[in-house]
């Protein structure tokens, strides 16, 4: 509770033992997320068993394929999201207002590429 006179809160004091407890949960969580992260990564470069991954494209290809045709298609989800991936877009957390940086490059002759490819297919 805050001190009336002075309005400032009282200070909350961790006893040695919740010290402890809580540095030992920290490092079970970190760990947890490594293994996580490794498993991931193990996982996106495997290739699924399936019949339509005929050209045998692990999970990471399939994703970033699905991510384009969305984005293609008008997602403007996906757009942001490559965006991010690559590096070329930063939100600024701290104004109300988000700010994006987008490098600009000659992507003309992409559709034709693009659609080349569907028609294959």
């Amino acid at each position: 509770m805050a001190n009336p006179k002075t309005l400032i809160p009282e200070a909350h004091k961790l006893t040695l033992e919740d010290q402890s407890n809580g540095g030992k949960r920290s490092g079970e969580v970190r760990r947890e997320k490594a293994t996580m992260k490794k498993t991931l990564e193990m996982l996106l470069d495997t290739v699924p068993n399936i019949k339509e991954n005929i050209e045998g494209k692990t999970f990471r290809e399939l994703s970033t394929e699905g991510l384009m045709v969305g984005a293609v298609q008008g997602k403007a989800e996906n757009f942001k999201l490559m965006l991010q991936l690559l590096g070329e877009m930063q939100e600024e957390t701290n104004s109300e207002t988000p700010s994006v940086n987008i490098n600009i490059v000659d992507n003309s002759g992409l559709e034709k590429v693009l659609y080349e490819n569907n028609d294959k297919s």
